[in-house]
């Protein structure tokens, strides 16, 4: 939606830039005119895109400083900043010359980083003036140059800006490998502006081929990386892009809710711009809710905003959405008149799809009408314009293709490691035909003498030859075998990175519970098991969860688990962990499809509890996974509802909720079933559950640390000698 804000943000040059008033007082405490003129242009990298007057009295100041001490190959940042301004103004010529300079000292210094910068943005400002092709030329001369110099800040910019100029031009294939390339160097950097970007992206492209799933999760991954950088503007765009696609699926209150967020954020930046998809949007809400009146309210607001900033692509989308609005209301005479209007305001950026999608809408209004003339005029536009968009419907037809890529290696790979073994097998029978016909032939020695020992050489040494191919043949499929293995493997351990990031850092759980312990063991690279915390100083939340299966088909409900937290606690504000539990389900099974007559019976044992620090109350509420309390030598266990999270368990299933009074010095255990399940010992028998509480009071009497430790060497030593069964997860702390 904002594209070039975000590239902007990328090209910055990596300062937290502070207030207005922590800047001024440092203007006024700088010495050096080295140092006044970079908080002259901290100050005008802030206030460019809010107030440009006040970035263009800055960036003048720090120029004019440089040029009368002559030291103009220190200040890049100046020229930089005074080309993006130039480029915001609309004065092309000037920003691309102001551009140049840039690089120029760019080159004098040395500075690969700025050089790249420089390229880049005067590959944006060639693509300003529809030079599209000379503005591609130049980003990617800005990865050569970084790749040249292992940067992989330069790579990274450089990709991105790739990544959006075909996306703009609806070149999808190149836009989708620009952006999976960037994405890879930001999680290497690692640069969290640059995976939100990526993530924003990303999901767009998703979005254009109809994988709403893969989408909403790209965007809700943006929106966590996010809330930790504290964003404002990102917050926007990731609740505005989730709020559409909810919007789109028909999920009227969810939508809601993110774009009123998404409203809030904007009418207090002021963003006026912003504000018109927020009202049309909106407006769309209501009007599926039959809410009329509200409706046209929010439509005549985005419409006001639109003919304000006199943007005739806005116009035409308010427009077009007043006109589907009508279409709704079945009132199709209001509806021609809108569809009418949008079109005045059609210019060289509206997609031809969406102006073929048009006409084809007033052919079939004007035909309800009994307008047959004119319903036939409109068919043969739409035709015109739907022959013109074939090449953007083959593009996307390719992306589709790109898309799926990833199952298309995993088939090539299971496929190449059949045909190895089969091969191997093969040649050990053939291997011992062999040597039961040189045993015969040996026996038959004594009898035929030379003749036949002069066909046995041959016969052998023919064999030889044979064998020798075939050996070629096995370890050349065994090479194949093993780089498809590789990738498998790099694939994998990617999806660790992204889950990961997606678990409770230490420094979160340090911060709800002083003393804790956590023993986190996968049985695969990937784990089914996972915990989430949320909450503050005094209230804190944890969960302890067991996703059906284990490796990359349990990490893929783990993510799905933990996003639904996400949106439970932040968006919800639901905390009571019986609550908790019972949408969980619902959303779980809605997310799932698992309807009444549904076969899938994926889902998860949970454990979730609240605890109250000033009162010492704990709440809580498991789904097949209990609650321990290690209180001096007793241990009380506390027993779950004995049904799961999803799969066959009902839409609206209540959970059992338990109050606790702690003591202090109590200590709390959640877990996994992955501990008790674990095959070992003399016997070879599972652990079992009357062995795990018999090891949690043996070590009662140890610190909170110590306990973690023998948990996990018990653990070790019992499942000696043997694989792993399942993914382990104990967590425990001291009240």
């Amino acid at each position: 939606m904002r594209v070039l804000l975000i590239l902007f943000v990328l090209f910055s040059n990596g300062l937290l830039i502070a207030q207005p008033s922590d800047l001024l007082n440092k203007l006024n405490a700088a010495q050096t005119d080295t140092a006044i003129i970079n908080v002259l242009n901290e100050l005008t990298d802030y206030y460019i895109g809010q107030k440009n007057d006040s970035a263009n009295y800055y960036n003048q100041r720090s120029l004019t400083i440089s040029t009368q001490k002559k030291i103009e190959k220190y200040n890049f940042e100046g020229y930089y900043l005074q080309a993006r301004l130039k480029k915001i103004n609309k004065q092309f010529d000037e920003a691309l010359s102001i551009a140049l300079k840039a690089i120029e000292i760019a080159k004098i210094n040395n500075n690969t980083i700025d050089h790249a910068r420089a390229l880049i943005l005067s590959g944006n400002i060639f693509e300003s003036k529809s030079a599209v092709k000379q503005g591609v030329e130049k980003y990617l001369e800005a990865f050569e140059l970084s790749k040249s110099r292992q940067n992989k800040k330069g790579m990274l910019l450089a990709n991105i800006a790739l990544g959006l100029s075909f996306k703009k031009h609806d070149e999808l294939t190149n836009a989708l490998k620009y952006f999976l390339e960037a994405m890879k160097l930001a999680e290497e950097i690692p640069d969290s502006s640059a995976i939100f970007t990526c993530c924003i992206n990303l999901g767009t492209l998703y979005e254009n081929t109809n994988d709403d799933v893969k989408a909403l999760q790209f965007y809700h991954k943006a929106s966590v990386i996010n809330q930790r950088d504290n964003d404002e503007n990102g917050q926007a765009i990731c609740f505005f892009k989730i709020g559409r696609m909810y919007l789109q699926m028909n999920k009227i209150d969810s939508a809601k809710i993110f774009l009123q967020k998404t409203l809030e954020i904007h009418l207090k930046r002021n963003d006026e711009i912003g504000l018109i998809f927020d009202y049309s949007f909106m407006a769309s809400s209501f009007n599926h809710e039959k809410n009329f009146a509200k409706a046209d309210e929010n439509w005549n607001k985005a419409l006001a905003l639109s003919f304000k900033h006199n943007d005739s692509i806005r116009i035409n989308m308010v427009y077009s959405y007043m006109a589907t609005g009508q279409v709704d209301r079945k009132n199709d005479k209001k509806a021609l008149e809108y569809y009418e209007k949008s079109l005045q305001y059609i210019c060289s950026t509206v997609q031809k799809e969406t102006i073929a999608a048009v006409y084809e809408k007033m052919a079939t209004i004007s035909n309800r009408l009994g307008l047959y003339k004119q319903a036939y005029d409109y068919h043969v536009l739409y035709k015109i314009w739907a022959d013109s968009s074939n090449n953007v419907n083959d593009t996307k037809k390719q992306t589709e293709l790109k898309l799926a890529f990833e199952f298309n290696q995993v088939q090539e790979k299971i496929a190449a490691e059949s045909e190895a073994k089969e091969l191997k097998n093969k040649t050990e029978m053939e291997k011992q035909r062999m040597q039961r016909n040189f045993l015969f032939l040996g026996l038959g020695l004594i009898s035929l003498l030379l003749v036949v020992a002069f066909r046995s050489f041959k016969m052998k040494q023919k064999a030889n030859f044979i064998l020798q191919d075939q050996k070629q043949e096995i370890e050349h499929q065994k090479k194949l075998v093993d780089e498809k293995n590789r990738e498998i493997s790099d694939s994998i351990n990617y999806a660790l990175r992204i889950q990961t990031a997606s678990l409770p850092e230490k420094k979160e759980l340090s911060f709800c519970f002083p003393e804790y312990s956590l023993f986190f063991k996968p049985k695969d690279i990937v784990s089914g098991d996972f915990y989430w915390a949320a909450g503050d100083e005094n209230k804190v939340l944890i969960a302890i969860a067991d996703c059906t299966g284990h490796g990359v088909p349990g990490a893929i409900t783990s993510m799905m688990g933990s996003m639904i937290l996400n949106e439970i606690y932040y968006v919800k504000k639901i905390i009571q962990p019986n609550e908790v539990l019972s949408e969980l389900n619902r959303l779980v099974k809605l997310t799932l499809r698992q309807e009444a007559d549904s076969l899938s019976k994926d889902g998860m044992d949970i454990a979730f509890c609240q605890w109250e620090k000033k009162t010492n109350t704990l709440l809580y509420s498991g789904a097949n996974r209990p609650l321990y309390i290690l209180r001096g030598n007793e241990l009380i266990e506390y027993k779950p509802t004995k049904v799961s999270v999803g799969g066959y368990v009902p839409m609206e299933q209540q959970y059992e909720l338990h109050e606790i009074i702690l003591s202090s010095g109590d200590t709390v255990i959640l877990s996994s079933d992955g501990y008790v399940d674990q095959f070992g010992g003399q016997h070879e028998k599972k652990y079992t559950s009357k062995a795990f509480k018999r090891l949690l009071k043996e070590i009662a009497h140890l610190d909170i640390s110590e306990q973690g430790k023998m948990i996990e060497q018990n653990f070790n030593n019992w499942k000696s000698g043997f694989d792993q069964t399942d993914d382990v997860l104990i967590f425990m702390w001291k009240v």
